[in-house]
């Protein structure tokens, strides 16, 4: 007796179900994966910067070693008073020794007595190792008279000027405290900040350095927050990395401070000098207030 078999017919494609499970894991992995890669970029970013830093510092002690004296925060004279505002700043000052000497030229700056700063070409010129690439920033500071924008400024109390605006002077080998327990430049962000330029700009001394006030990472409180008058957290210190921000010390080498730093909570960044209560970031910004740094930051 012959028997015959049954063919099952061909499936020709997936079952509306099918298709629905497959669309859900691939959402689920993707939902994994996003976090990730924006971890590896924000360590990438992070490492570029403290590469921008350690940049600045190896510029800051090549003038150092010319001059035998650190860059001026801002390029003033003391005698006769000097103090051209818009003017040149510590990162102008260390262009030469960062391989921006034809930039530093054009700039045709004057020492003695010191020039002024226009905003023209030479001014709005983007230097890489000025950008932090965590700020998404635009490349021109349009809060602070279209110079171009930087994302670091530095500690004015080490490089100067002073209160009265004459220059402090100081080299490496002369800060009181140890070049490795004093702050010469950290960030500032143009996201909750209005962060800085590599010129001296006329409409604030936030321009080209920060203070200590509060703490890291105070939110400027103007809305939209890049006003340059004002509030005193535009003198802060601001990131866009998580949990703190990166500093260049004294000695060249870079660090990260976290937000939980200890800081005077009664003295706003206004304030210059910061206040000479016993804390943590205080110290750090003092050269010579003579208190032992608790390395724990």
């Amino acid at each position: 007796m012959l028997m015959f078999r049954g063919r099952n017919p061909a499936r020709s494609a997936f079952t509306l179900i099918e298709l629905l499970v497959v669309i859900a894991i691939i959402a689920i992995l993707i939902a994994l994966l996003v976090p990730a890669v924006q971890k590896v970029r924000e360590a990438a970013a992070r490492t570029q910067c403290q590469n921008n830093l350690k940049q600045m510092g190896l510029g800051c002690h090549m003038y150092n070693d010319t001059y035998k004296k650190l860059p001026p925060g801002w390029l003033t004279l003391q005698s006769p008073g000097t103090y051209p505002s818009p003017g040149w700043a510590w990162a102008t000052m260390i262009l030469p020794y960062i391989e921006q000497g034809p930039l530093y030229n054009q700039l045709a700056v004057t020492t003695n007595p010191p020039n002024g700063a226009a905003v023209n070409a030479a001014t709005q010129t983007t230097i890489p190792i000025y950008r932090c690439p965590s700020d998404n920033g635009p490349p021109l500071n349009t809060t602070l008279q279209s110079f171009a924008m930087c994302n670091y400024v530095c500690n004015r109390e080490l490089l100067g000027p002073d209160a009265s605006n004459n220059p402090t002077n100081i080299s490496v080998a002369r800060i009181p405290d140890g070049s490795s327990n004093t702050i010469m430049v950290g960030e500032r962000d143009f996201v909750n900040n209005i962060a800085g330029t590599w010129v001296r700009s006329s409409t604030t001394s936030a321009s080209f350095e920060g203070r200590p006030g509060y703490g890291l990472n105070r939110k400027n409180p103007n809305s939209p927050p890049n006003t340059g008058t004002g509030p005193c957290e535009r003198l802060g210190f601001n990131s866009q990395h998580t949990g703190g921000a990166q500093f260049v010390f004294g000695d060249g080498s870079v660090r990260f401070v976290s937000d939980s730093i200890d800081t005077a909570q009664n003295a706003d960044a206004c304030a210059f000098p910061a206040s000479t209560q016993n804390y943590s970031f205080q110290n750090l910004i003092h050269p010579s207030d003579g208190n032992p740094i608790n390395g724990n930051f």
